[in-house]
């Protein structure tokens, strides 16, 4: 028996083969995560209304696939997640659980706001030596203020989903690409508090010395907040080499992204080129205005 099929629901297959034959993105290739884009206030790429207009995403879909192509060639795990609010939120495996190294000291400036408030001058400058020159002493001064408990909550409140501390060092502390670009994409809500701008500056103020992978490869027309992670291989009592980059980009044309490449390779020479060419890649193009 044939069954008459409806003009309109003809013209409704039609327009979804149109869609799936063009270049959009499928969320379980990309590692687009709607809910987690809706959990930091962004709406997903595309979803607009009768009043808005399609907003372009940055990076663009061909940057982000370049550089998934680089991460996975990699014969050590690479991750990365990249958030912006056009987009969403977009990566290579951004879910995979890394060991943070020197990346946690983000999390421990968090944890040392939300626990003291006004900061007394000790823990500024135990703070500024933290961030600024990656000094673990002073992280281990912040510890023992703050604690995993301390860490753990001034995650969550930076819209961390995965953060899970290791008692007893704070370097150990496993952490995934998708919730170290949420933290930095919320920075003013992740760093809030009496001393949160100054805060802020302190990660817009690392050491010369420390500007590889991303500042290096995002040049003058970005504005950088940022902390690094790396370790050796040839260092004891370790879970093994780690480079990891998170930070807040933002262009002069007004972008604003969250990035975080995170590796289990040695800083010199793999990890290090890693971070520049991941970078690279993503920030290839010059970014369209917000909205555009």
């Amino acid at each position: 028996m044939r069954v008459a099929v409806p003009i309109m629901a003809l013209a409704s297959l039609a327009a979804a083969a149109t869609i799936m034959a063009g270049d959009a993105e499928d969320p379980a290739a990309t590692g687009r995560d709607d809910r987690a884009e809706s959990a930091i206030g962004i709406e997903p790429a595309n979803r607009v209304g009768k009043a808005r207009r399609p907003r372009t995403p940055y990076p663009a879909a061909e940057q982000v696939r370049a550089a998934r192509g680089i991460a996975a060639a990699s014969t050590a795990p690479v991750a990365f997640a990249v958030i912006d609010r056009d987009g969403g939120l977009r990566g290579f495996d951004p879910d995979r659980p890394f060991s943070s190294a020197s990346a946690s000291k983000a999390i421990l400036l968090a944890a040392a706001l939300r626990s003291e408030g006004r900061l007394a001058p000790a823990t500024r400058s135990s703070l500024r030596a933290m961030i600024v020159f990656s000094d673990n002493d002073a992280a281990d001064a912040i510890y023992a203020q703050v604690g995993d408990a301390g860490m753990s909550e001034a995650a969550r409140h930076a819209g961390m989903r995965d953060f899970a501390p290791t008692p007893g060092y704070w370097g150990g502390a496993q952490i995934t690409a998708a919730d170290l670009a949420r933290f930095y994409f919320r920075l003013d809500r992740s760093l809030a508090g009496p001393d949160g701008a100054w805060a802020r500056r302190l990660l817009a103020s690392v050491t010369p010395s420390q500007r590889w992978g991303i500042p290096a490869v995002a040049g003058p027309r970005w504005r950088l907040w940022f902390k690094g992670g790396w370790r050796p291989p040839d260092e004891r009592e370790n879970s093994g080499p780690v480079t990891h980059q998170g930070a807040l980009l933002e262009h002069r044309a007004g972008r604003r992204i969250g990035l975080a490449i995170l590796t289990e390779l040695s800083p010199y020479p793999d990890g290090i080129a890693m971070l520049r060419r991941i970078a690279g890649a993503m920030l290839a193009k010059r970014p369209p205005p917000p909205g555009g």
